[in-house]
């Protein structure tokens, strides 16, 4: 069975590395898609992503703009979470992954295998707490005991017709978002799965406030860590290699900028 405080154990453990390897890169990570790297990085994890693997610097706006050696949904989820944290954390959760993204894309079925990972995780791990800690226990209990994705449209159904004056807003959409989520794996959808399931994420995010939103977004970092080591994985690149072309990469978008000083003047 799947050991999920032994991944965010492992996603702790990592700091040492991802704290070496930033140092290594003096690359940082912004939210947001951006045309060129600025003179410490400052682009999405996708966009360094795609750099550290050695393709040419592009934008990245969606995930369809990724190379076809990433995964979809994969790539979804990171963006989500790219977007969403705040300075700190976004470096520390999602620097793991810029050399783990590029050669991830696989077969259909792994990659719906991924996207229901992410939504039954996030169901079980981050959506039934917080319907518990308001007093929803039994729809909590089913969400916990989750077998399919479908069963959530009828989970949702019955938290709406609980008692609406006790019912908090973001909790309801959240459910809302995942029986969505739901809807789209019967119909075979991975990409579409995986953004109604960030959008239960931030939901919950929103709910719980300052005291547990980070937890949410460690928990849904230690989500994206388990549906990558699903399928395929990026090849093994030395960290020097990488940091080379992400040196490259931020000395030619610097030479690009002066050249375009120039001829304005």
């Amino acid at each position: 069975m799947f050991d999920f405080n032994r991944l965010l154990n492992a996603l702790s453990a990592r700091a040492g590395t991802t704290a070496q390897f930033q140092r290594m890169l003096e690359w940082k990570l912004l939210r947001g898609s951006h045309e060129f790297p600025g003179p410490d990085g400052g682009t999405c994890v996708n966009e360094a992503a795609v750099v550290a693997t050695g393709y040419p610097y592009r934008a990245i706006y969606r995930a369809k703009d990724l190379p076809a050696s990433f995964s979809r949904p994969i790539a979804m989820f990171a963006l989500c979470l790219n977007d969403t944290l705040g300075d700190e954390l976004r470096q520390e959760l999602l620097m793991p992954f810029v050399t783990r993204l590029a050669g991830s894309a696989d077969a259909s079925k792994i990659e719906m295998m991924r996207a229901e990972l992410m939504l039954k995780r996030t169901v079980a791990e981050i959506l039934a707490p917080a319907l518990a800690r308001s007093g929803y226990l039994e729809i909590a209990q089913r969400c916990r005991s989750l077998r399919t994705p479908t069963e959530l449209v009828a989970i949702a159904r019955c938290l709406r017709g609980c008692d609406g004056s006790a019912l908090h807003r973001p909790l309801k959409s959240a459910l809302d978002h995942a029986a969505d989520a739901g809807r789209h794996w019967l119909s075979g959808l991975p990409n579409e799965v995986v953004f109604c399931t960030f959008s239960a994420i931030r939901d919950i995010a929103s709910l719980e406030g300052d005291r547990l939103v980070e937890r949410v977004y460690r928990q849904a970092a230690a989500i994206l860590d388990a549906a990558i080591a699903i399928g395929k994985q990026a090849d093994a690149t030395g960290m020097d290699v990488v940091a080379k072309r992400m040196t490259a990469a931020k000395q030619t978008s610097s030479e690009a900028a002066h050249r375009g000083e120039v001829l304005a003047a």
